[in-house]
């Protein structure tokens, strides 16, 4: 074994001993608690702190809001570890953040609604940014977040993109009325190097406000490449953000935010070999594609040499760049009237070389080996405004919003392929365009003290077109369609009614109904038909849904406590799915044995629970539970795909429970020594699959559960100064384990799956100012 490999593995061992014995330790110690959480400064001792959520796009109170929503301050996202999109799901039930082919391919998931890799679909969970959609391909990092905000089920009345799954709110950290810095370093395992810094300053007092933030960090892979000696996972990110608000009168405000970042490293992908089909086998009576099972000895091969070594014959790299601008004005009219107007520019450029298997010989690459082109290529432009009016009337027991959204989103793609060795080579290249217009309004009213009930309307038109680009092997080919465009529209709707049961329990009552656009699937036939007629077309998705939910904040048996609970049942018809058929020879240019397409599958229905809970048994203790149970089955999965029937059973990337055990412990609270603290986070996720037709022509997809557990030690304010400092560790058991995959089994014969990271951990300091 390498010698530099074998350290890590003893030093990682070590930490993970030495970090139990630590937590042991704190927890046994004499205890003070403190919590914090988005949009809220912190609570006196002993107490649960309110938070605060924009989840109806106005300053709320969670324990109030009608909706399943988690939300995590700036604070807890320090003291959990949350660094980047994939944290996420250790504190957000029911959030499933997947890989397809890696580290820099992610995709959220909620209920059972997700986009998959190669689609074309419009995202089921849309990302936004100060309320303004990201285009961000890949992962990101967290930094000068005010707070991250999961909302769940369909958006579809007050958020500009319809999701049927649900929306994720990043909102960033505003400009204040005072002079602060922070400067904060990071260094861990894997040479990981960080370094972030903030300066807020106040031009002009309470009228020209500025602030700047940048956070740059470094790290090295955790996957050797046996085949080129690279390592997978590298990881080289420098981001920075700058943010003005100007405040010429009590009633004007405006606020300014531009955003830049690089990414520079190597992709992990789905470099697991996890299973390959052999000559003659067969699936619930389907015949299984057996392409690749002259590499059936990959399969022991990849358990021998374990999670963290791959011998794939290509590159990784992985280059990308973001930008982001947004400007918001808000005036009040008076009378609680208030006009709101934000305008978004997003855009992103990546080029990156997903590795799709890990045996030695390539059945697929994303490079074409005749042209010499290696990597995917995407680049997305957005354009987006919407203008707001919101208020009150009827002495406040009517409150209101309204509003219009335009958006206009352009995505170009390259997707090179070579499949066995090159001996079939194929390039998608084409042309997205996305008009978005929706005009929506959500009104609620107070019937009496304690009831209240809410109604929103939205009516969303998107024009979708497609164009065949230059290097695209359907450029100028006779029979297939160069330019083609569909136009969808539909209401999205919401009907509510809430409840106070009393000053601290809070019930409500809802559905929904919204839709995501059809459109074109770019690496599918340009034929004028779906990809049940072997096109590249496919139809609008609809999903209906009931919730009931029930808030409780105040004390059990004395002590402060939360709870949040939700019930749902969900209806969705068009599921939007992607397969990977083998067209007929001799149908497409260049004859590739495998392509994408995104086909609707009829019906599927999902429904589920979702728990977030806290009590603090101790004033200085504070004890909490996530949790998420999920349903999801295709209740009509049958449809053709050139001439192949496909049944789609089960439902892939939703696990059936995911669950999360935390507690934070305040060690010391002393003024001249400073606050010692511990948090510990374990989350376990039940098994799923990765393909959605594992019952029929891709078995062996699916991957066992696994636990996490993350530990913090943190010491602020050391010895009363504005120096602090923690010791830190992520998956400290060295849990072994899988995140997403490749299922390539119908079309190529095998599936690779996407390994989770290792145990990570280091030291942290930082300096305020």
């Amino acid at each position: 074994m390498n010698n530099k490999i074998k350290q890590k593995i003893e030093d990682q061992h070590h930490f993970s001993r030495s970090a139990l014995f630590i937590a042991m330790a704190a927890i046994a110690a004499p205890t003070y608690a403190q919590t914090s959480a988005a949009g809220a400064a912190g609570p006196a001792a002993g107490e649960i702190e309110e938070v605060m959520v924009t989840a109806r796009r106005k300053d709320e109170s969670l324990a109030k809001v009608p909706i399943a929503v988690s939300a995590i301050g700036a604070e807890q996202m320090t003291e959990r570890q949350i660094k980047t999109d994939s944290d996420l799901q250790i504190a957000v039930p029911g959030l499933t953040i997947r890989q397809t082919q890696g580290n820099n391919s992610l995709t959220y998931s909620i209920r059972g609604q997700s986009a998959d890799t190669f689609s074309g679909s419009p995202s089921a969970v849309v990302a936004y940014i100060n309320e303004v959609p990201l285009t961000i391909s890949g992962a990101s990092t967290f930094y000068d977040l005010e707070s991250v905000q999961v909302l769940k089920g369909p958006q579809g009345t007050l958020f500009g993109r319809n999701t049927t799954g649900g929306a994720v709110l990043y909102t960033t950290a505003k400009p204040s009325n005072e002079n602060e810095a922070l400067l904060r370093v990071r260094a861990g395992n894997y040479d990981m190097r960080e370094f972030e810094g903030v300066v807020n300053v106040p031009i002009v007092d309470d009228k020209i406000l500025f602030r700047a933030a940048a956070n740059s960090i470094r790290r090295d892979g955790y996957i050797d490449n046996l085949t080129t000696g690279e390592e997978h996972g590298e990881l080289g990110r420098d981001t920075g953000r700058l943010t003005l608000t100007l405040r010429p009168s009590d009633r004007l405000e405006n606020t300014t935010l531009y955003s830049y970042a690089r990414v520079d490293g190597t992709n992990t992908g789905a470099t697991y070999v996890y299973s390959i089909y052999q000559a003659g086998q067969t699936n619930n009576g389907y015949a299984l594609n057996t392409a690749s099972s002259f590499l059936a000895s990959s399969v022991d091969d990849q358990k021998a040499i374990g999670y963290y070594k791959t011998r794939h014959p290509y590159g990784a790299d992985h280059i990308g760049e973001d930008e982001v601008f947004i400007n918001t004005t808000t005036y009040e009219l008076g009378d609680g009237i208030q006009l709101k107007n934000i305008l978004g520019y997003t855009s992103a450029d990546t080029d990156s070389e997903q590795p799709a298997l890990g045996a030695a010989y390539a059945t697929f690459a994303t490079r074409n080996l005749a042209t010499g082109r290696a990597g995917n290529e995407v680049e997305v432009d957005s354009l987006s405004n919407e203008f707001q009016i919101s208020g009150e009337a009827v002495d406040g027991k009517l409150t209101y919003i309204a509003g219009l959204y335009i958006q206009d989103m352009r995505v170009d793609t390259l997707w090179p392929q070579t499949y066995f060795e090159g001996a079939q080579n194929a390039t998608n290249n084409f042309r997205i365009d996305t008009e978005t217009a929706a005009l929506y309004a959500q009104a609620s009213y107070s019937l009496s003290s304690a009831l209240r009930a809410t109604a929103g309307l939205r009516y969303t038109q998107e024009k979708v077109s497609i164009e065949q680009l230059a290097e695209s092997d359907y450029n100028g080919v006779a029979g297939f369609a160069q330019k083609q465009d569909e136009t969808f529209e539909e209401p999205s709707w919401e009907l509510g009614l809430e409840y106070d049961l009393s000053d601290s329990t809070f019930t409500y009552l809802k559905t929904r109904g919204s839709f995501r656009s059809g459109g074109f699937n770019g690496s599918a036939p340009p034929v004028n038909a779906t990809a049940t007629g072997g096109g590249n077309k496919f139809e609008k998705e609809s999903v209906q849904d009931v919730e009931a939910g029930l808030k409780y904040q105040g004390s059990v048996l004395d002590r402060p406590a939360r709870l949040n609970l939700a019930v749902y049942q969900q209806w969705v018809e068009d599921v939007q799915r992607i397969e990977f058929p083998s067209p007929p020879p001799g149908t497409l240019p260049g004859d590739p044995p495998s392509i994408a397409v995104t086909a609707n599958v009829p019906e599927m229905e999902v429904r589920g629970i979702e728990i977030e809970a806290s009590i603090m048994p101790l004033h200085n203790l504070e004890l909490g539970v996530v949790g998420a149970y999920t349903d999801a089955e295709f209740t009509d999965g049958e449809t053709e795909l050139f001439g192949t029937t496909y049944s789609y059973s089960p439902v892939a990337n939703t696990p059936k429970t995911t669950w999360g055990l935390w507690a934070q412990v305040d060690i010391l609270n002393d003024a001249h020594i400073g606050d010692i603290g511990l948090r510990a986070d374990a989350y376990r996720q039940a098994q799923m699959y990765f393909s959605n037709s594992a019952d029929s022509l891709t078995p062996d997809t699916k991957l066992p559960g696994y636990t996490l557990v993350n530990l913090r030690l943190s010491w602020a304010n050391i010895f009363g100064s504005k120096l602090s400092g923690a010791v830190f560790g992520k998956n400290v058991l060295d849990e072994e384990y899988f995140v997403g995959g490749m299922p390539l089994g119908a079309s190529l014969g095998h599936n690779a799956a996407a390994v989770g990271e290792p145990a990570m951990y280091g030291v942290e300091v930082s300096y305020q100012f």
